[in-house]
């Protein structure tokens, strides 16, 4: 154990400085009469602010990414899968086989959410029947984010 750099065979390192952390989340609507909404949060202290046209800098606390980083430990982001947006069913044919199918929506919305440190990154992408708890924090961020431009 003491040997170990990293959570698990594919997760982020051990440690790593807080200045190198970045966390970017992007909804993507799966109506053209949205735009797409984007924030990037980083270990320097800051957070992009992307809503339509509209592109603004503000200070995010690195206690408050920290926090944030926690919540994505406490649900296991880093163990879970890269893609939510297939839906898989099986069916039976004919001659007894059981056969796989996948629907993908093209057009329906998504979110995706990726943390970045050290030369390692995971993302995750997941439409609207993705992980209930990763939806609820980046809602929360997208709400926190909302709230600090409204006080600008």
């Amino acid at each position: 154990m003491a040997g170990e750099r990293a959570l698990g065979p594919d997760g982020p390192p051990l440690a790593y400085p807080i200045q190198e952390v970045n966390l970017h989340l992007t909804r993507q609507p799966g109506n053209a009469a949205f735009s797409v909404r984007r924030v990037s949060l980083s270990g320097r202290g800051s957070a992009t602010f992307e809503r339509g046209d509209e592109l603004l800098q503000i200070a995010y606390p690195t206690t408050e990414l920290v926090a944030l980083l926690n919540e994505l430990y406490r649900i296991r982001f880093f163990e879970l899968p890269s893609q939510y947006t297939a839906r898989y069913s099986v069916f039976l044919k004919d001659d007894g086989m059981i056969a796989t199918s996948v629907l993908r929506m093209m057009d329906a919305g998504s979110t995706r959410i990726c943390f970045a440190a050290t030369g390692y990154e995971k993302c995750v992408t997941y439409g609207r029947d993705g992980p209930s708890d990763l939806e609820n924090i980046v809602n929360g961020v997208f709400d926190d984010l909302e709230k600090r431009a409204a006080g600008k």
